[in-house]
């Protein structure tokens, strides 16, 4: 469903940014801890760790700081972001739960632009014989600023569909891409490939305290453009109350 709708977005898609290879879900914990820690592998690579707090049941604030690597070069300071997430509708309430997020990017790099990203995550929830799948997409519109600032501004989508087999282990799909929204965008590109998710509470390592670690990975398979022909991520998030 989710991946259906995404992949006619992405007709025209541009390159995806290897820091931005995760799906972001538009349900907020009040007053949950989250620590996140995502990697992506490519020819170079990205970690990207984040903070985040739900200081409301609607809204919860985020910090984010990313390293980077070209190929065959080490990890370097690359950005730090702040982030809002916004729940809309309370969750299995309508049709599908809603939610807005807006990032912006202080980049580390003399010279290089500023970045904002604003734009909507939706999650549909379907009940199938047996079992259920859980679809997330989310769609951002994405604009350099600053004296740096070149080329037109972006859509950058991305989207899962995973089965909810085990609360430890569920298999799906998952897109990425960027619209172009201009009339000289870059290349077209499309990423597709098998992810997996899932968490594990810490009383089942014996640990006896409230919370958990969520997990979720994919490999990603170049479709089209200029992207890595593949593509490795990793993100693993320990999420606690405070």
């Amino acid at each position: 469903m989710a991946l259906a709708a995404i992949a006619f977005i992405g007709g025209c898609a541009v390159r995806a940014e290897a820091e931005d290879l995760k799906i972001r879900s538009p349900i907020i914990e009040a007053g949950e801890v989250e620590f996140e820690n995502n990697f992506v592998f490519g020819r170079g690579k990205t970690t990207v760790h984040e903070l985040e707090y739900g200081l409301t049941s609607w809204f919860k604030p985020g910090i984010e700081l990313e390293l980077a690597a070209d190929p065959g070069q080490g990890l370097h300071y690359d950005a730090t972001a702040l982030e809002g997430f916004f729940q809309l509708t309370p969750q299995g309430k309508y049709w599908a739960d809603l939610g807005i997020f807006a990032e912006y990017e202080q980049t580390g790099r003399t010279g290089d632009p500023r970045s904002l990203k604003i734009g909507p995550m939706i999650q549909k929830e379907v009940q199938l014989p047996g079992l259920s799948m859980l679809s997330t997409a989310n769609v951002f519109l994405t604009k350099d600023m600053g004296a740096g600032s070149v080329g037109t501004p972006g859509l950058f989508v991305a989207a899962q569909s995973r089965l909810r087999l085990d609360p430890h282990f569920e298999p799906g799909v998952e897109y990425y891409g960027i619209v172009s929204l201009g009339e000289h965008g870059e290349e077209p590109q499309h990423r597709l490939g098998p992810a997996i998710a899932g968490r594990i509470g810490f009383r089942e390592f014996g640990i006896d305290a409230p919370g958990g670690i969520k997990y979720d990975a994919a490999y990603l398979r170049r479709i089209s453009g200029a992207a890595d022909p593949s593509t490795f991520r990793f993100r693993f998030e320990l999420e606690f109350p405070l």
